[in-house]
């Protein structure tokens, strides 16, 4: 048996266009599932908020909004301040979390 050929293809690792015309990825998070980087996004938003002096609960998660995905920050207590309007090209929603009942 001969040896074994590599096929003559190109492998897509992220992106639509990946392979297409010879670029590489060069670490850009894939946005083909885009609730999944909003998640990433969420960490360093938070640390921000965090580091800007808020000490009371706050959470982030994708969310659809108007048909859309955005990153809903979600607070408990005073409202956090200065948080963006958009983060990294990601439009941010505030709301306060409500009790849960019971």
């Amino acid at each position: 048996m001969g040896p074994e050929l590599i096929p003559n293809r190109p492998y897509f690792v992220g992106s639509r266009t990946s392979g297409v015309d010879g670029s590489s990825e060069g670490g850009r998070l894939s946005t083909i599932r885009l609730p999944s980087t909003l998640v990433l996004y969420s960490v360093p938003l938070l640390q921000t908020i965090r580091r800007s002096g808020y000490s009371g609960r706050v959470n982030a998660e994708p969310a659809l909004a108007d048909g859309a995905w955005v990153l809903k920050v979600t607070y408990e207590g005073d409202r956090p301040p200065d948080v963006p309007e958009r983060w990294h090209g990601h439009r941010v929603v505030l709301e306060e979390q409500r009790p849960a009942d019971g």
